[in-house]
């Protein structure tokens, strides 16, 4: 029986890995849908629309001529424009013979649709499951917060720091920085404890300490300061070891409940944008990190990682893991791909630039060979990254 549960799970595993690959896909399908729109409003000529690199499993050939394919491995994309990385182009059409402002519209509509998307994904998050704020969703008469908060009520900071997942500033991790800055230690006999509330676990007694936090709360739209409660734990030296909600039973659930606050359809049309530029923010930070060497190359993830990532997650937490994933994904490739790396949008932009300036473009030879060098360590370091996640 277990040989069979086993199998299961493998076969189980591969169906969230093919999922996770079309995700993936879909996310490349709206970049490139991205210049292939911008591209058609301003009359380029398209040669071929990608999704995919290597050989062509699937292709049709419109009246037009442009070919729209499905390639073999799904590690991109691409849409082809006449004449693009060529000199001595004669078609108007062609990518190099348009005007600067029209190619620079073209490359950045990639990131651009990216970062539509991301919207769109951010909105459906918000309203369907919430993210970073904390809404009170049950309290009864046997909770040590009865009399303070009101079921509905919502925490948006603590000790008036604001929850801000910018820079991991959850309602879990300010509270257990509040706590333990102030009760890292408890300062009396740990015998003082020894008719509150105790538990053992592995051999060792705990026991609880009820102490007061102020939080910043949203109730029926007013922004107010209340003093809560919490029970802190300590061990029997009188060491902390944590905090719990819960004042008489630990695994009485209905005592007192938190979970995600869900935006309402207005507040989700509203907080969509911002959301979105706060998720654009945090990847910047974060290399901006990388660069300082404040975080290892291990932080980072390519297109392995990242589809191990969204199947590891969907099969943990279901389709409301894949909701928090898939507004991240989308902007890290509106972000990604406006970087000045050679081979990116951000890179070629930088060149339809210096044309512009010089009123006279580069070689395109010294173009194409810093592309080409520069698209190698790319995917060299994308390979480097992969590795690195699974050592």
């Amino acid at each position: 029986m277990s040989n069979l549960l086993s199998v299961a799970s493998v076969f189980t595993y591969i169906g969230y890995i093919i999922l996770a690959i079309i995700v993936l896909l879909f996310m490349v399908l709206i970049h490139e849908l991205g210049h292939y729109t911008a591209g058609k409003i301003l009359k380029f000529k398209i040669n071929e629309f990608s999704i995919g690199f290597g050989p062509k499993l699937i292709q049709k050939t419109k009246k037009n001529g442009e070919k729209i394919s499905l390639r073999a491995l799904p590690l991109g994309g691409y849409c082809a424009f006449e004449g693009e990385g060529e000199e001595g182009q004669t078609n108007p059409q062609a990518f190099n013979n348009q005007k600067p402002w029209k190619r620079l519209i073209v490359l950045f509509f990639g990131a651009f649709f990216n970062f539509l998307s991301a919207i769109i994904f951010s909105f459906i998050l918000l309203i369907s499951s919430g993210y970073d704020l904390v809404e009170i969703k049950n309290l009864n008469e046997n909770s040590i917060n009865y009399n303070t908060f009101q079921t509905g009520d919502v925490i948006y900071g603590i000790d008036g720091k604001e929850i801000d997942f910018v820079h991991d500033e959850y309602f879990n991790n300010l509270l257990t920085d509040c706590v333990t800055d102030h009760y890292s230690k408890y300062d009396g006999s740990i015998a003082d404890l020894e008719n509150e509330y105790s538990f053992s676990d592995e051999g060792k007694t705990y026991y609880f300490d009820m102490q007061s936090i102020n939080f910043n709360v949203r109730r029926a739209g007013e922004d107010i300061e209340i003093t809560g409660y919490i029970n802190v734990i300590y061990d029997d030296k009188g060491e902390y070891a944590g905090w719990s909600l819960y004042s008489t039973n630990q695994a009485d659930s209905n005592e007192f409940s938190i979970g995600n606050y869900k935006y309402s359809f207005w507040e989700s049309l509203v907080e969509a944008i911002p959301f979105t530029c706060k998720w654009a923010w945090k990847i910047l930070v974060i290399l901006g990190q990388l660069l300082t060497g404040q975080l290892s190359l291990t932080s980072l993830g390519g297109p392995v990682t990242t589809i191990n990532t969204i199947a590891s997650y969907t099969q943990t937490g279901g389709w409301a893991y894949l909701a928090i994933l898939l507004p991240l994904i989308a902007v890290n490739l509106a972000v990604f791909n406006l970087l000045p790396i050679p081979a990116l949008d951000g890179f070629q932009m930088i060149f339809v630039i210096i044309e512009w300036i010089r009123k006279k473009p580069l070689k395109q030879t010294v173009i194409n060979t810093i592309n080409n060098v520069g698209l190698i360590v790319l995917l060299c370091f994308v390979v480097l990254v992969d590795i690195l996640q699974f050592v």
